[in-house]
């Protein structure tokens, strides 16, 4: 499958995923300079990942060509955003995060991606 118009569902997940991953990179330095933001970027950024995780998993039950190879990184995403369903919990009942978290978070979030890229055909 090379690079084309009909493509267009896989690059806006990885548009998505990759927007989530910069909320989720700011949102973390912002926590770990210990500062606050005027909106919950968390939230804001948990919810491009989880549109992205939607369309995916929309895009394997449709049957594309590629779904054998996403699997393992729609797996690892949905891992992701419980994840960070956790981390929305702990904020919400305790009111700061342990950064421990938030990393291992993070690196499963850019793990997924990485094999979200290596498993699409182009």
């Amino acid at each position: 499958m090379m690079l084309s118009t009909e493509n267009w569902p896989v690059l806006l997940v990885l548009t998505l995923l990759v927007g989530a991953i910069i909320g989720g990179v700011f949102t973390a330095f912002v926590r770990f300079t210990d500062k606050n933001t005027v909106i919950d970027t968390g939230l804001l950024h948990g919810r491009l990942g989880l549109a992205g995780i939607l369309l995916l998993f929309l895009l394997v039950l449709m049957g594309n060509e590629f779904k054998l190879s996403v699997e393992p990184a729609l797996g690892l995403l949905v891992l992701t955003i419980m994840g960070g369903a956790l981390l929305y919990f702990i904020i919400r009942r305790k009111g700061i995060l342990p950064k421990a978290l938030i990393f291992t978070h993070g690196a499963l979030a850019v793990i997924s991606l990485a094999v979200l890229l290596f498993g699409l055909p182009f």
